[in-house]
């Protein structure tokens, strides 16, 4: 008896996350047993002091009207392949985006992370490291990082170049 593969998708709207999210439907027809659970998350970020309650919770309000719509957005690829997933939209819980994805994965036994890349392209992201640099060196399982597919790629999973 094989081992269930259980994943985790993260999203963040982008084209990488769309190319992750399709690859992720390809796995799951090579793998019908896969369970995959969508999640998405937008920090919310921390102004100047002069930041007052009202408006930190006007902007959370708006972030979360926008990452249900990543969800959304994310979950056709899913919907339109007759494929049930799991989706989860929220606000980081650790301190961290990457310490969130990583805490979800580990509290949720998931034993595989599914997530875009731009790959280190910048000088500031080699430096600074980015979010798939954090996750990939915190993550307790093993973390595939999805590139933009190329068009044959594309092509193959069923989708328009």
């Amino acid at each position: 008896m094989g081992m269930k593969l259980k994943a985790l998708l993260y999203s963040d709207g982008s084209e990488r996350s769309f190319s992750a999210a399709l690859y992720a439907a390809g796995l799951m027809r090579t793998f019908p047993g896969m369970e995959l659970t969508l999640i998405s998350f937008i920090d919310v970020p921390r102004g100047p002091l002069g930041l007052t309650r009202d408006e930190e919770e006007a902007s959370a309000k708006v972030l979360s009207e926008v990452t249900r719509e990543i969800v959304q957005e994310t979950k056709k690829i899913f919907d339109e392949r007759h494929m049930r997933i799991g989706a989860v939209v929220g606000r980081p819980e650790a301190s961290t985006v990457a310490a969130t994805i990583t805490k979800f994965a580990r509290d949720g036994n998931y034993n595989l992370i599914i997530m875009g890349t731009k790959g280190p392209t910048d000088l500031r992201a080699l430096v600074a490291g980015s979010l798939a640099h954090a996750v990939l060196h915190a993550a307790h399982c093993p973390v595939l990082l999805v590139k933009k597919l190329p068009a044959e790629i594309l092509e193959s999973l069923g989708e328009q170049p």
